[in-house]
């Protein structure tokens, strides 16, 4: 890994108990590591670095034959060289937020996970009428483009059509420009994050007359759950998103029509 100061967000990565060395000393240790057979799931570099920048790093140890997935940290247009496209999985602007580390590690590391087979197990599917039966408008708040698509693909298949705002102002003008009935709020956004975004919509609509807030966030544990709640939101989708976890969510909402009056 490079920089010591990426330690603190590989910490926050689960789980808790995988070994995660850091490098970030002088970076010919990690690449000994590489050549003496040492095996990693992943390497997250800094393109600047003493000795070596990331991308000579990297190029040295696919020349060791060290297959693994990089990711590559720099600030933005910190690289004046060409960068082979093929090199790294994935490329991150510093500063780096949690959720978009999070994301690219979890992405990588599915994508090259070996399956295991689980005869039993019978795959969530999305209901394919769900909308029929509970027609709700829809808005989607996420600035990552991967988890756009993902949440979009999902609802549609669900049959339901939803708008995308990438940060939590957007939100809020979203909502002065036509009623929606659950928000999929993501709690870190640029500009304004979804806390900040859910306690201005609870400050300027009555209960009744708000759309129903769910988080969507990676943070899983009990104090991010309180957190999310206390901001003014009402339910909790863990990312990434689960497809059953979704239906429930939604089957809890009703349309802004078919609630009572506020007083």
């Amino acid at each position: 890994m490079a920089e010591g100061s990426t330690t603190s967000w590989l910490q926050w990565l689960p789980p808790p108990d995988r070994r995660v060395p850091d490098a970030g000393r002088p970076t010919g240790i990690a690449l000994e590591w590489v050549r003496r057979g040492e095996r990693f799931d992943l390497a997250i570099l800094d393109l600047h670095m003493p000795e070596t920048d990331g991308v000579e790093l990297a190029e040295a140890i696919h020349d060791a034959k060290r297959a693994m997935p990089l990711i590559l940290l720099s600030w933005l247009g910190g690289h004046g060289t060409e960068i082979p496209a093929d090199l790294f999985a994935a490329y991150l602007t510093k500063p780096i937020r949690a959720s978009a580390l999070y994301d690219a590690v979890m992405g990588i590391l599915a994508a090259s996970a070996q399956p295991v087979p689980t005869p039993a197990a019978v795959p969530a599917r999305p209901d394919v009428e769900m909308a029929e039966r509970l027609p709700l408008r829809i808005l989607i708040a996420e600035d990552n483009l991967v988890n756009q698509k993902l949440a979009l693909r999902l609802l549609t298949q669900m049959g339901y059509r939803a708008d995308v705002a990438p940060n939590g102002l957007e939100v809020i003008q979203a909502l002065e420009r036509q009623p929606y009935d659950v928000v999929l709020m993501e709690v870190q956004m640029p500009e304004m994050d979804g806390l900040e975004a859910t306690s201005q919509i609870c400050a300027r609509r009555p209960a009744g007359e708000r759309p129903r807030i769910n988080a969507m966030t990676a943070n899983a544990n009990q104090g991010d759950r309180e957190m999310c709640l206390a901001a003014g939101m009402d339910d909790y989708v863990s990312k990434p998103i689960r497809v059953d976890e979704l239906v429930q969510a939604l089957a809890r909402c009703q349309p802004l029509a078919s609630r009572p009056a506020s007083a």
